[in-house]
């Protein structure tokens, strides 16, 4: 009886699976008819254009953000307890201002104790001193005490120094952008007390691609406007020009804009600096419409025998309707402009009637 049932039930397995397997099989016919194939034997109808290497002037636009000039954290060298705080968030502070002073009772109280050490070693140094020119005391004696001297003055020094470090001074003039404690508050060596940040003048950074990067000179003057402020224009100066590109092969450039006058730009705002290049050059100049695929891979179909042939191409910089080829196109290549959405590489095409 139980074999008979094991044997009912593996027959039905079996007949619910082969019947799984047709359905999904006529299912998969029925969406293969739906989905549309090119007939590679038809010519697909396109526009094409001929590639040309035409010389141009043209004036770029690169966007990117402003920096600050210089930006410092404001850190103690010592640990201890604010007694004095001389700064609040957003103020303008002065090179040499004092930003906050830390308890140094401490430190007061072991400098006066060494003052005290100290003045009786030097009683004891000079008493052996003449002691040792009538040759009354040994020379170890006396030499034992000019060390002992000599350790003292140096202790005293080294406790004056870290009564230093209890004043934190502005090390230059700036804004107070952060601040991370308040009068009677414990602060720890290293830890950041505030962030100064200096405007007086600011950096626009923006990326160059590779093709123009060598019209950018360090110390030429360049215009600058800044989105916060329609119409604004300012004059900058290339200061840095990286040595080293982005993997998009692209270069960090920095403009340097005196900002001394009105602060206007902040640090983070957004600008655009205005490149006209220095003289004319000579380049591949193709439809933007021609270009497929993605940024980072951009492609074009280029026309030979009225076959399309699927290319990889490296662009350079985009002058309205136009875009330049620097790699993968020659001058006289025909390149398909239109009617790309029906076309795939291999496939005949024919010139449509404009």
């Amino acid at each position: 009886m139980k074999k008979s049932s094991i044997i009912i039930t593996i027959s039905i397995v079996i007949v619910f699976a082969l019947f799984t397997f047709f359905t999904l099989s006529k299912n998969k016919e029925a969406l293969n008819k739906e989905i549309y194939r090119a007939d590679s034997t038809k010519a697909v109808f396109i526009t094409w254009e001929k590639v040309e290497r035409k010389m141009i002037n043209p004036s770029f636009v690169f966007s990117g953000s402003f920096e600050a000039n210089k930006e410092l954290q404001l850190l103690p060298e010592r640990s201890g307890r604010v007694t004095e705080a001389g700064i609040e968030l957003g103020d303008f502070v002065s090179k040499g201002k004092l930003i906050a002073h830390l308890d140094n009772d401490e430190l007061q109280l072991q400098l006066e104790d060494t003052q005290t050490q100290y003045d009786d070693a030097l009683l004891t140094f000079n008493r052996n001193k003449v002691l040792s020119t009538g040759e009354a005391l040994t020379k170890t004696a006396f030499e034992k005490s000019e060390l002992a001297l000599k350790g003292l003055k140096n202790r005293m020094d080294i406790l004056k120094k870290q009564m230093t470090y209890m004043n934190i001074y502005a090390p230059m003039n700036g804004y107070i952008t952060s601040k991370s404690f308040e009068l009677g508050s414990i602060v720890s060596l290293g830890m950041p007390m505030a962030m100064l940040t200096d405007i007086s003048a600011v950096k626009l950074n923006i990326l160059v691609p590779e093709n123009a990067i060598a019209q950018f000179k360090q110390g030429n003057s360049i215009n600058v406007s800044c989105d916060a402020y329609q119409g604004s224009q300012f004059t900058g100066v290339i200061d840095y020009i990286a040595v080293k590109a982005d993997d998009s092969k692209n270069f960090l450039v920095k403009i340097k804009v005196d900002n001394s006058s009105s602060n206007l730009i902040r640090a983070g705002m957004f600008g655009k600096a205005y490149f006209k290049s220095v003289q004319p050059f000579n380049t591949l100049l193709l439809g933007r419409n021609a270009i497929v695929g993605s940024t980072k891979n951009p492609q074009v179909y280029i026309i030979k025998n009225n076959v399309a042939i699927l290319t990889n191409v490296i662009l350079g910089q985009i002058l309205e309707d136009k875009v330049e080829v620097v790699k993968g196109i020659t001058e006289g290549d025909l390149v398909a402009n239109s009617g790309l959405v029906n076309l795939a590489d291999g496939l005949k095409v024919a010139q449509a009637s404009k």
